[in-house]
């Protein structure tokens, strides 16, 4: 009775009466970035196509997903926290479940972990967004707004490694157009001088001038091809998400797994039940 009639009789009550429909939205999507022509890695299949995967992006845009920044977006903009307290969810699933005095975000992030998953295959770098919720809107919804963000993010990231590349490139620019413009505005004025009494320093000083003017000049064209050079670099460690497979709106709960759920009860209570015959009959024989 112990341990097999009652826990699969509770089992058949909760599965068969009690546990709410969860729908599972899955989508693919792999982070790529232009790569140079002539490689090395002509092995890789997208390299046919002159770009490669970016596996350390993979992984980021999968933290940036299971994080609290990503939670609390998701929580303005869509009221996850609300939705997944609703109380039309079991007592098991819905938030914050048996332990209703704790509904600190804190709490509701262990939660969002638990039905929020992004997986990283390591050979393809694809990686796999899994969102689980209660209806199947909500669970399209979330999905699609989770590519959002994440493209968002990446966005993100190739704007601050674009600024900080062309940063240094642009004020060595600005710095040389500088040193030009007053140059010549130098120049210009000791060229139309009045010839004083002493020309020949007038002379020495276009001269001067002169020289630095096509100095400066110099330095601007170096800086930029430096510029130009930093562009292109920002440009060649861009990276985008490639959606591979779209969110789909379900329309069928594919969880919780309830026969499943039930033979799998009546099983670990007969094992338990001949664990436990097993002790008494060790006992009954020890004592005789």
């Amino acid at each position: 009775m112990a341990t097999v009639v009652i826990p699969t009789v509770v089992a058949v009550a909760y599965f068969g009466l009690m546990a709410s429909d969860i729908y599972v939205t899955e989508s693919k999507f792999v982070i790529r970035s232009p790569q140079k022509m002539g490689g090395a890695s002509f092995m890789d299949v997208f390299s046919k196509i002159g770009m490669a995967k970016s596996d350390e992006d993979s992984f980021a845009v999968k933290e940036y997903i299971l994080s609290r920044d990503a939670m609390n977006i998701l929580n303005q903009d869509l009221n996850i926290k609300e939705a997944y307290s609703d109380q039309a969810i079991d007592l098991l699933e819905r938030f914050p479940g048996v332990r209703y005095w704790d509904t600190s975000l804190e709490a509701f992030y262990r939660y969002y972990q638990k039905h929020v998953g992004v997986e990283v295959d390591p050979n393809s770098s694809i990686a796999t967004l899994n969102v689980k919720a209660f209806t199947p809107e909500q669970a399209f919804s979330l999905n699609q707004k989770l590519i959002e963000m994440s493209e968002a993010f990446v966005n993100k990231l190739n704007e601050r490694a674009r600024q900080d590349l062309l940063k240094s490139a642009t004020e060595e620019v600005n710095i040389a157009k500088a040193k030009v413009e007053s140059t010549t505005l130098a120049l210009m004025q000791v060229r139309t001088q009045k010839p004083d009494q002493q020309p020949d320093k007038q002379v020495m000083a276009q001269q001067r001038l002169a020289l630095e003017k096509t100095f400066a000049e110099q330095q601007l064209a170096t800086a930029m091809t430096a510029m130009e050079q930093s562009r292109i670099e920002a440009l060649r460690k861009q990276v985008y998400i490639e959606r591979i497979t779209q969110p789909a709106k379900p329309d069928y709960a594919v969880l919780p797994e309830r026969l499943k759920g039930i033979v799998t009860t009546l099983v670990l209570g007969f094992v338990f039940w001949g664990i436990l015959m097993l002790l008494i009959a060790g006992v009954k024989e020890h004592h005789v």
